[in-house]
């Protein structure tokens, strides 16, 4: 008898303890549940978006270009364009249902939009009622996202932006009594037993959407019986605290959708970017089927990888929806017979443009440390043009694609805003690899040129661009004994020379000698003051391009001579938005007048003369009559790398041409690049630059010594603009007689013949 009750004692305190003990893990869960959920703020990656497509009658847009656009923005074809994100083609146009957008400058509302292509062009531009339109402008297309260090990705969707077919297909997949149970299912946990016992291993779970979110959220992914034994109460105390549509939100954000290298696709609303590359709110119901139907295994089901286990899935949810009355037997059907639509991977627009990101990234960092950027969602408006991007890549891979051992570079620029359109760092545009656009450092060769006549015109007491130069054979002893000896690339001497064809014909030996005359440190400063921050190697051979730079670094060079002397940082990003659209920084345009106009304007001049009468002939034969462009090849010693620099009024683009082992291109600049640089810019909508001479700089008639004023009609006389300072004092003889006014001087003429 006692030992009896010793027992029922002994019973009743380990029950006492094991209540205890249990009543303080659940007191410890529920600390836990709340402090997670109360809390909890994602890691969201900052996502970069290219500026806004203005829309306008008279934009430079050929069909191919819309086409293009719509593509990478996948508005979908319908036949009245009902929804945003269609659109539907009619005779000579096209009828766009934009989508809204918010962004610094306020954003735009969704409108119709009603566009006539005439030619090269945008025609007509109206609403639709058909009334004028002044401008219109396409939705930010996402080009990239910088991630957090977990590489865990979504894109955060609030509970009512989320389609109802949506939720309810979910619930007739996934938990049928989500609004009914407190957390779990009775009649769910009993089946998953009896079929775990059937099998005689954990092969169901019984989860409803709760306990899902709970795995998803706190445990592990492994099926165990201690894991379900923790499971149950912590689903019970989320229900018990929070509301159904909380837990549902958090749940549709949460779920784990698949694989894209290293980032892991989570949520909904990154679901359908991913495999769809469309917003959610745009999908249709066998689209949602199938995001329904990854929740079961995201590897298992992949689409891509597994299109008919997919499609097998998708339709085992369609039918599960239409078994509660979601759709009809003829919307079923429909359905059933879709294809997957899903785009190829890559193909949703993210990190369509690595190289570009990449540029993003480092301007960045200056200002927001790596934390912020990889967990606070910022939204980072970009200065990327698509149009321009989608140019610059193609133009570069066509002429590529036979020369499979060369690479190469391009950069756009907008010179007046200094905003940064393209950059392309590779001929695999697409290629996360090596950015050749900002990190290569190669020889520069004759791009080097224009800084050497600068640093010659900064002084207008001694030079002007009708100055005479010798093109002939010379050396220079080194202070380590070496010899100097420039060559021209034809290996001949053309002799005496004006500065401004020396340049446009890229004469080695003259521009040497303008380089020594000017003076070493002169043309070294000349190219700290157009923008280069590498070290600038003391020695003449940098005259003819010796200087090792990026093609972005000289971009930055050519971008202070196109505004006239006027140096403004390139940058690839105008604001940044917080997760909730709030500004939190702008990036404006701060130029800083580096040379003075005088002679900035008179190297443009002489650089538009390389177009019209030197090495860049074959683009202005090319482009349109109209449009007034400068620029400059380059090529470096033995041709390992081949460059042109040029701009008009409203682009500057760079374009390099090498090989990665350092050997022959096979390509000059005049022949190579300089024919990737005219095909971009004759996709592009152009402004011809101005060549409007500043205060300050006359135009002069001069003799062929440079050293004379002389007069039109006089032998071998030629007009150039000079600053005053330069104006010679004396006159030829022939360049008097033009300068007596025009009834006397008519009167000698007849008298002396």
């Amino acid at each position: 008898m006692a030992a009896g009750i010793r027992w029922r004692r002994l019973l009743w305190q380990l029950l006492l303890v094991g209540l205890v003990i249990s009543l303080l893990g659940l007191a410890w869960l529920d600390a836990r549940i709340r402090q997670r959920f109360d809390n909890h703020q994602w890691q969201l990656p900052a996502r970069v978006y290219a500026r806004p497509v203005e829309l306008y009658s008279g934009r430079e847009m050929t069909g191919q270009n819309l086409d293009q656009l719509l593509s990478l923005l996948r508005y979908r074809p319908d036949s009245a364009a009902r929804e945003p994100g269609s659109y539907a083609r009619f005779d000579g146009g096209v009828l766009l249902h934009t989508r809204g957008f918010r962004d610094s400058d306020g954003g735009e509302p969704a409108q119709l939009v009603r566009l006539r292509i005439d030619g090269p062009r945008i025609g007509k531009l109206t609403d639709g009622s058909g009334r004028p339109v002044p401008v219109a402008r396409l939705e930010p297309l996402q080009i990239g996202s910088i991630h957090p260090g977990h590489s865990e990705d979504r894109v955060l969707v609030k509970l009512e932006e989320v389609p109802p077919l949506l939720v309810h297909m979910l619930m007739a997949t996934e938990d049928r009594g989500f609004h009914e149970h407190h957390g779990i299912s009775i009649r769910g946990l009993m089946r998953a037993v009896f079929a775990n016992l059937r099998a005689g291993e954990m092969e169901q779970g019984g989860s409803t959407l709760t306990q899902q979110l709970v795995k998803n959220f706190w445990l592990t992914r492994e099926r165990t019986l201690s894991r379900k034994l923790v499971e149950i109460p912590m689903a019970l105390l989320l229900e018990l605290h929070y509301s159904k549509a909380q837990i549902l939100e958090t749940y549709l954000n949460e779920v784990y959708l698949g694989q894209d290298g290293g980032r892991a696709i989570h949520g909904m609303g990154l679901g359908a970017q991913f495999y769809f590359g469309r917003p959610l709110a745009e999908l249709e119901p066998h689209q949602f089927a199938m995001l329904i139907g990854l929740l079961k295994g995201p590897s298992y089901y992949d689409p891509r990888r597994h299109p008919e286990r997919a499609r097998q899935r998708r339709d085992i949810v369609l039918q599960a929806a239409a078994s509660q009355g979601l759709l009809d037997e003829k919307v079923l059907s429909h359905f059933r017979n879709k294809a997957l639509d899903v785009v190829p991977k890559g193909g949703s627009a993210l990190y369509a443009f690595p190289h570009f990101i990449d540029l993003v990234r480092r301007q960045l960092a200056r200002d927001y440390p790596p934390h912020i950027l990889a967990s606070e969602g910022l939204i980072i408006h970009s200065t990327l043009d698509v149009l321009a991007q989608l140019v610059a890549e193609q133009k570069l891979s066509d002429f590529l694609t036979p020369h499979k051992e060369l690479n190469g570079a391009v950069i756009i620029t907008a010179p007046d805003q200094g905003d940064v359109l393209a950059l392309v760092g590779d001929k695999s545009p697409r290629s996360a690899g090596f950015n050749r656009a900002l990190d290569a450092q190669r020889p520069i060769g004759s791009l080097a040129k224009p800084a050497v006549v600068l640093a010659a015109l900064q002084q207008p007491a001694k030079f002007h661009l009708g100055s005479v130069v010798t093109d002939g054979p010379f050396e220079v002893r080194m202070e380590d004994g070496q010899v100097w000896q420039p060559k021209n690339f034809d290996n001949q001497s053309l002799g005496a020379m004006a500065v401004t064809d020396a340049l446009a014909q890229s004469r080695n030996q003259a521009i040497a000698r303008l380089g020594l005359d000017a003076g070493l440190g002169e043309v070294i400063r000349t190219f700290q003051k157009l923008g280069v921050q590498s070290r600038i190697p003391p020695y003449p051979s940098i005259f003819l391009g010796s200087l090792n730079l990026s093609p972005f670094e000289t971009a930055v060079m050519y971008q202070t001579i196109a505004t006239g002397g006027q140096r403004t940082p390139l940058r690839s990003i105008t604001d940044v938005l917080d997760r909730h659209g709030q500004p939190l920084a702008r990036y404006p345009v701060r130029p800083e007048q580096v040379i003075d106009p005088e002679p900035a304007y008179l190297l443009q001049w002489a650089l538009r003369q390389a177009m019209t009468q030197g090495t860049g002939r074959y683009a202005v034969a090319q482009l349109p009559e109209k449009l007034v462009v400068a620029g400059k090849t380059g090529t470096s010693d033995g041709q390992r790398d081949a460059w042109f620099a040029g701009f008009s009024g409203s682009h500057l683009a760079l374009v390099w041409l090498g090989r990665d082992d350092n050997g022959d291109t096979g390509f000059t600049g005049s022949s190579g690049p300089l024919r990737i640089w005219t095909s971009i810019m004759a996709a592009l909508p152009q402004r011809p630059m101005r060549l409007a001479p500043p205060t300050g700089v006359e135009l002069v008639w001069l003799d062929p010594d440079g050293e004379r004023l002389s007069g039109k009609g006089c032998d071998g006389a030629r007009e150039y603009p000079l600053m005053t300072a330069s104006i010679p004092q004396q006159t030829s003889a022939c360049g008097k007689v033009q300068s007596v006014p025009g009834g006397i001087r008519k009167w000698f003429k007849g008298l002396f013949d």
